[in-house]
């Protein structure tokens, strides 16, 4: 009877590209600057909250109304921070850097 060979060979220039695949770079969804940029948005939330948080905790007037309901921080400045960090993860989430093919010009 015939031996049999095994289907299996060594191949030295597939395991080279096997190799190399492995150590490749991963490369990550976001860059630096949308990181930068979500997390400095998801702190404008948080200081938008705060201060909203903050005006709203003055207490009670003798009739038992709140004394700030009507303040412009908690009207106007604290809902301006939370929608400029809601733009912001946005805009992290969405914006891309163009990418700039490197051509060098023979003089």
């Amino acid at each position: 009877m015939a031996k049999r060979r095994s289907s299996k060979k060594s191949n030295p220039k597939s395991s080279r590209k096997l190799a190399g695949r492995r150590k490749a770079a991963v490369q990550m969804v976001f860059g630096r600057k949308n990181y930068l940029v979500l997390f400095g948005s998801l702190g404008l939330i948080v200081l938008g909250y705060v201060v909203m948080a903050l005006d709203n905790a003055r207490g009670l007037t003798e009739r038992g109304d709140h004394i700030s309901l009507d303040s412009p921080l908690s009207l106007v400045v604290s809902p301006l921070i939370l929608l400029a960090g809601y733009v912001g993860i946005a805009v992290a989430i969405l914006w891309r850097e163009k990418k700039v093919e490197e051509e060098t010009q023979d003089a």
